[in-house]
């Protein structure tokens, strides 16, 4: 179906939460390159964004991993919260340490395991050498210039979420969907067939292929994002990081685009703007987010 092809990973672990879930993580790429752990946004899956992340194999150890109930992970019945996600991440990285060994290493997330791992790491928990966070839905306390317009954002996302279809057919019905989406427009060729590929399991018994992160999951870290009281100052963070926002005066304007810019304004965060580009700037523009990890990288002393 689509021309995009994520490679057999080099190593595949099942990682076991504390509540019995199950996070699948893959290793790709060079051992013996810095390694680079990867994931993804809400309601989507890490294995979508290899347009980005392929460009990276040959000269970096890339680990990836989907958050739970999402890519390649089976569903789960237990907790769907940012509460949970952060209780998950100790886990995980314990199991990447445990696993394929100690060693200096990059994050590199997008929107909500953006928020996520910045939650993560301004809580004391330094598992990272560095991070770059991609477009983090951000929203500012109330009062704030942004609140209103930030709360609208997730509002309209949350009430989408709730009403889409968790199956499908074929995928082809997903990727058409992709296609018709304005927010989702100027992705790369087979993009929208590999993300289509990535976030649907086929169910033999019924013929048909669905969400793994259904619309009500989805729906709930929407919510979840619009309660969060997390604004902090760039110098709160334990390591280097660097923020890559979305370009708010293009034509696809993406609203975290706009909270990224009011963070660099109001709290000094270092930031980089994708000029042209929307939310999904790693698969619109997948060579110059990869050329940006690879300066990144060596600015702050890590290759």
């Amino acid at each position: 179906m689509s021309t995009l092809t994520v490679p057999p990973p080099q190593r595949i672990f099942d990682v076991v939460m504390d509540d019995g879930a199950v996070i699948r993580v893959r290793r790709h790429g060079n051992p013996a390159g810095l390694r680079l752990i990867l994931s993804h946004g809400n309601g989507l899956a890490i294995n979508g964004y290899f347009p980005y992340w392929g460009l990276l194999l040959a000269d970096y150890d890339v680990v990836v991993f989907d958050f739970r109930n999402s890519g390649e992970n089976p569903v789960h019945d237990g907790a769907h919260s940012y509460d949970r996600f952060l209780k998950d991440l100790t886990i995980i990285y314990d199991a990447i340490d445990s696993e394929l060994g100690e060693k200096r290493q990059l994050g590199i997330f997008h929107s909500m395991s953006s928020r996520t791992n910045l939650k993560y790491a301004v809580d004391g928990n330094r598992r990272l050498d560095g991070m770059i966070v991609f477009d983090p839905p951000m929203v500012p306390a109330k009062g704030h210039r942004l609140y209103e317009k930030m709360l609208s954002e997730e509002g309209v996302l949350w009430r989408w979420a709730e009403k889409r279809s968790d199956g499908f057919a074929d995928p082809s019905e997903q990727v058409a969907q992709f296609k018709k989406s304005r927010m989702l427009s100027k992705w790369v060729e087979g993009a929208y067939e590999l993300m289509a590929q990535s976030i649907l399991r086929h169910d033999a018994q019924t013929d048909t292929w669905n969400l793994v992160c259904s619309g009500a999951r989805e729906a709930a870290i929407y919510r979840q994002n619009a309660e969060l009281n997390f604004w902090p100052q760039a110098d709160e963070f334990p390591m280097p990081f660097l923020m890559i926002g979305s370009d708010p005066d293009c034509d696809i304007p993406s609203a975290p685009g706009y909270a990224c810019r009011a963070l660099r304004d109001d709290c000094d965060w270092p930031y980089e703007c994708m000029p042209g580009t929307g939310h999904f700037m790693q698969i619109q523009e997948p060579e110059k987010c990869a050329a940006i990890t690879r300066r990144f990288a060596g600015e702050i002393g890590l290759i």
